[in-house]
């Protein structure tokens, strides 16, 4: 037997659920692009490293490119952990890179089973909602209805309530 106060406990839970679902999945969805983005420079690196022409253009953004001559030995500068940036050959950063896109897709993984657990909770909790929910509405139209019999009907008049005007004389919006 539930009540309503059950009811509403149940509903700020799913909503709560609901509301951890979105943040996961926007999280998973970020962790994608950086997948993506990792392996596109891995591509671009491995393609500086197999460049057998003494010019490249690297773009910069904004439509702008920097032309390189004579590219021997060519240095990466990379972020190898905590905001620190060292040089790197082409071959180590490349290295770097798939390391930490096997990192991201590890955590991927684990986000993916806690979204998936969460939302079979929200499955779960919907479902005895919609099933407490209705044994309450049973519950509330097989009582009996109380009929005050004091005065007789014919007796009684309904009460009109009475409308208030503001002090222009104007109806208010209570009316």
């Amino acid at each position: 037997m539930s009540d309503a106060a059950e009811l509403q406990r149940i509903a700020r839970l799913i909503e709560m659920y609901r509301q951890q679902l979105t943040a996961l999945g926007e999280q998973i969805e970020r962790l994608g692009e950086a997948i993506i983005e990792h392996q596109e420079v891995i591509r671009a690196l491995e393609s500086v490293e197999n460049n057998t022409s003494p010019k490249m253009m690297i773009p910069l953004g904004s439509g702008t490119q920097l032309i390189v001559d004579q590219m021997k030995n060519p240095g990466v500068v990379i972020d190898i952990g905590s905001g620190i940036q060292a040089e790197r050959t082409v071959i180590e950063a490349v290295e770097i890179l798939k390391k930490r896109i096997n990192d991201i897709q590890e955590l991927v993984t684990t986000l993916q089973s806690e979204y998936d657990e969460t939302e079979a909770k929200v499955k779960d909790m919907a479902t005895q909602f919609s099933a407490d929910a209705a044994e309450l509405q049973s519950e509330e139209e097989s009582k009996p209805e109380v009929q005050e019999d004091s005065e007789p009907t014919e007796q009684k008049k309904p009460t009109q309530k009475r409308r208030r005007r503001n002090v222009s004389g104007e109806l208010t919006l209570d009316d």
